[in-house]
C-alpha cells in the first residue's frame, strides 16, 4: 500500500504550516515559498518508496560514471608511465661511442695463460682500453652467436674504477640501440672469480639493486663467450680494479 506524504508550506515569518494550496499564510499574510512545490508530478505524490528508487538511480549512475572516469583515468596514466619508461629505457648512457680500429688487439687471453703458467709471483696490469679493444676483437668473431631473433648483439665494454667493474653491453631492435648495464665488485674466492652486482640499469632506468642478482640473464650470453677468459681468471690468485685499470696477480 502506498502512503503519500502531504507537502507543507512553512510561513518564513511565524513557522505556520499552510496547505500546499496557499500562496500566503493563513496566520500572518506574509507571502510563501512555494518552491518546493515545483518539482512535484501534476496529479501524482511521489511515495517514500518511489522517492527512494529514485534516488538509488541517481547514485547508482553517478557511481558508474565515477568508475568509468577512474577506469579511463588509470589506463591513461599507465599508458603515460609505459611510454615514459621506454623513452628512458631508448636514451642512452654515457658511453664512448663505437670505434673501428684497424689496430692489432692486445693478446690478453695469452697474458693470462702466462701468468696463471708462472711460477714466480708475477702481477699484470691491463688498462680499460686494451680490455674493450680485446673484447671488440674477441666478440666479433662470435657476434652471430650472440644474435637472438629480433636483437641484435653490437658491442660489450667495461669500465673501471677503484673497486668497481661496469659492464656494458649494446643489442639493437629494428636499428634502435639498447643498453643494458650493471656494476659489479669483482674478486677471487675459493679459486674462482665471483661478482657481486650493486647496481644496474636498462637505457637510463635503474635496475632496483634487490633485482640485480636475478639479473644475470641480461649478461649471461656475452660471459658464455668468454668462457676461455672466464676459465683463465679462475686460475689467478686476486684481482684488483682500479681507475682504468685492471690487476691481476698470479696465484701464490
Amino acid at each position: 500500500m502506498k502512503t503519500a506524504t502531504p507537502i507543507q508550506l512553512t510561513c518564513p515569518e511565524c513557522r505556520r504550516d499552510n496547505e500546499p494550496e496557499r500562496i500566503y499564510c493563513h496566520d500572518c499574510g506574509a507571502r510563501l515559498d512555494r518552491s518546493a512545490l515545483a518539482g512535484r508530478r501534476t496529479g501524482k505524490i511521489e511515495t517514500s518508496e518511489e522517492l527512494h528508487k529514485r534516488m538509488r538511480g541517481m547514485f547508482s549512475q553517478r557511481r558508474i560514471k565515477a568508475q568509468l572516469f577512474f577506469f579511463k583515468s588509470a589506463k591513461l596514466i599507465l599508458i603515460a608511465i609505459a611510454a615514459a619508461a621506454l623513452l628512458v629505457i631508448l636514451i642512452a648512457p654515457e658511453v664512448p661511442p663505437a670505434v673501428k680500429s684497424e689496430e692489432f688487439p692486445p693478446q690478453i687471453n695469452l697474458n693470462l695463460e702466462t701468468l696463471t703458467e708462472s711460477r714466480q709471483p708475477q702481477t699484470m696490469q691491463f688498462s680499460e682500453e686494451g680490455v674493450n679493444a680485446y673484447l671488440a676483437s674477441a666478440l666479433k668473431r662470435k657476434k652471430e652467436k650472440l644474435n637472438h631473433p629480433l636483437i641484435n648483439f653490437e658491442r660489450a665494454l667495461v669500465a673501471f674504477s677503484e673497486g668497481n667493474c661496469r659492464v656494458t653491453i649494446e643489442r639493437s631492435i629494428f636499428g634502435y640501440s639498447i643498453f643494458t648495464s650493471g656494476d659489479y665488485a669483482v674478486q677471487i674466492e675459493g679459486g674462482k672469480v665471483k661478482t657481486s652486482p650493486r647496481s644496474g640499469a636498462i637505457g637510463r632506468m635503474p635496475i632496483d639493486p634487490n633485482v640485480m642478482p636475478y639479473a644475470g640473464f641480461l649478461f649471461s650470453d656475452v660471459v658464455a663467450a668468454m668462457d676461455r677468459e672466464h676459465k683463465l681468471l679462475n686460475k689467478v690468485g686476486s684481482i684488483q680494479l682500479h681507475e682504468k685499470e685492471i690487476a691481476v696477480t698470479s696465484a701464490q
